[in-house]
C-alpha cells in the first residue's frame, strides 16, 4: 500500500495566524465586558460613578454635649433589696396565674451527728473531774438546740447500784446545766447494767443507745 502526502499551500500558515488573532480579540473583549472594576461602578441618573457611596450622617449637625442627660442617681442597698423583693413577688404571682408553681427551696442538709461522750467514774463514786466537766462544756456547745440525755451506769442491779447510776446521771446533768443547757433539755437515765456514764445528743425519731464507759482504775 502506498501513502501520499499533499504538501501545504503557502497560504496555510497565514490563515492559521489570522484565526488565532481573531480568537484572541474575542477573548479579550469578553474579559473586558466582565472586568472587576466594572462591577464596582454605580449608576446614578444614567451616569456611571466609580466612587464609593458616601457615609451616612455627613450632613447631620455636630452633637451638642449640653444635650446629654445627667447621670442617674444610684439606688441605696435597702431600696435595691426592696425592689428585688417586689420583682420576685410579681414573678411568683405571674407563675401562679399561669399555673406554674415555683420550685420548692432545697432542704438544708441535716447537721452532722455528734458522737456520744463517754465518761468514767471511780468505783462506787459519782464525782466528775475538772477535765470531764470541761469535756461536757465542749459537748454542750455542739448541741445546736438539741436535747441531751445524761446517762449513768452502775454494775449492780440492786437498789444500791440503781442509786449509784442515778447519782452519776445527776452529776452529768448538773455539769451540762452549768455549761448552759436548760434543765428542760436534759433527760436523766439511770441504768444498772454497765459502768461509768455518758452524754448523748437526742435526735428526732432517735432512741439513745446505752454506751458503756469503763471505770477508771
Amino acid at each position: 500500500m502506498t501513502y501520499s502526502q499533499i504538501p501545504p499551500t503557502p497560504e496555510t500558515p497565514s490563515r492559521i495566524v489570522a484565526v488565532m488573532a481573531a480568537l484572541a480579540v474575542i477573548a479579550l473583549s469578553g474579559c473586558a465586558a466582565y472586568s472587576p472594576a466594572a462591577l464596582l461602578h454605580r449608576y446614578e441618573g444614567g451616569v456611571i460613578s466609580s466612587g464609593p457611596p458616601p457615609a451616612p450622617g455627613l450632613d447631620s449637625p455636630w452633637p451638642n454635649l449640653a444635650s446629654v442627660p445627667p447621670r442617674p442617681t444610684s439606688i441605696s442597698p435597702a431600696d435595691q433589696a426592696a425592689l428585688r423583693g417586689r420583682l420576685e413577688a410579681a414573678n411568683r404571682g405571674q407563675n401562679l396565674m399561669a399555673g406554674h408553681e415555683p420550685p420548692a427551696p432545697a432542704a438544708a442538709p441535716p447537721p452532722p451527728s455528734v458522737p456520744p461522750l463517754r465518761l468514767g467514774f471511780r468505783p462506787r463514786e459519782a464525782v466528775l473531774s475538772p477535765a470531764q466537766i470541761a469535756l461536757l462544756g465542749a459537748f454542750a456547745a455542739r448541741r445546736a438546740g438539741r436535747p441531751i440525755a445524761a446517762i449513768g451506769f452502775a454494775p449492780g442491779r440492786d437498789p444500791a447500784g440503781l442509786r449509784l447510776a442515778l447519782l452519776r446521771a445527776t452529776a452529768i446533768a448538773n455539769a451540762l446545766e452549768v455549761a448552759g443547757v436548760p434543765a428542760a433539755d436534759i433527760r436523766l437515765e439511770a441504768l444498772a447494767s454497765g459502768r461509768g456514764g455518758a452524754a448523748q445528743m437526742l435526735y428526732p425519731r432517735h432512741k439513745p443507745t446505752t454506751p458503756d464507759a469503763q471505770d477508771r482504775s
